[in-house]
């Protein structure tokens, strides 16, 4: 199975996500990767901080380390095998063709103007992409780094994607801005290791939930 992901857009906070997703269900798999797509590499140089500080790690490989098509393949039709692909922030056609290929898609997005409008952007792939294959690819989209007082837009935001169903589904979970996030990744931990009280890692633990469940339906 495959779990993509995936924006054109960057800095919604794809690697940061895949990261702590991979982290929390890889119990669930018997063989479970990462494959890191991002120009910035931020999946590979958060496993190699794990294995400088002699934590265990998920395998996290780039598009330079395997040949793509097999390596793909080897996951795509177990469903006792995962891999999580981090996409890159922008249009390419190895990001396309893991579009095509992954079984679920999720794109986190955030609440300002500027995210709605990357958003429409994807839409737009999304869109190409499925009258390519003659069938709908369809997206499940992550309100990512919230601030509590920003209810009206959240609420905006929430509506736009509600009605935008032929390509978009909205995730019940949503992320919000916490420190826990960007502090836990610079120590090389995951936010349940850094903080098991806090409440990045409950949200967390309630994606991975919803995560698992489209996986096996």
């Amino acid at each position: 199975m495959m779990v993509l992901f995936s924006h054109q857009k960057g800095g919604v906070g794809k690697s940061t996500v895949a990261i702590n997703f991979a982290y929390q269900i890889q119990k669930k798999y018997k063989d479970i990767s990462i494959l890191d797509l991002d120009s910035q590499h931020s999946s590979m140089l958060f496993n190699q901080l794990r294995t400088n500080l002699k934590l265990s790690t998920i395998q996290c490989v780039t598009q330079d380390d395997i040949n793509i098509g097999q390596f793909l393949s080897h996951y795509k039709a177990d469903k006792n095998n995962l891999l999580i692909i981090d996409s890159g922030g922008y249009d390419s056609d190895i990001n396309r063709t893991v579009l095509i290929k992954a079984d679920i898609v999720i794109t986190p997005v955030g609440i300002s103007q500027i995210e709605i409008f990357g958003l429409q952007k994807f839409r737009k792939i999304l869109k190409d992409a499925s009258e390519a294959l003659n069938t709908i690819i369809k997206t499940n989209v992550l309100i990512n780094n919230v601030d509590s007082r920003s209810k009206s837009k959240l609420k905006d935001l929430k509506e736009y994607i509600k009605d935008k169903p032929q390509y978009f589904n909205l995730l019940n979970t949503t992320l919000h801005s916490r420190a826990d996030y960007k502090n836990s990744y610079g120590e090389g931990l995951t936010v349940k290791e850094y903080n098991k009280k806090g409440k990045a890692q409950e949200e967390i633990k309630e994606l991975t939930k919803e995560i698992y469940k489209l996986l096996k339906n």
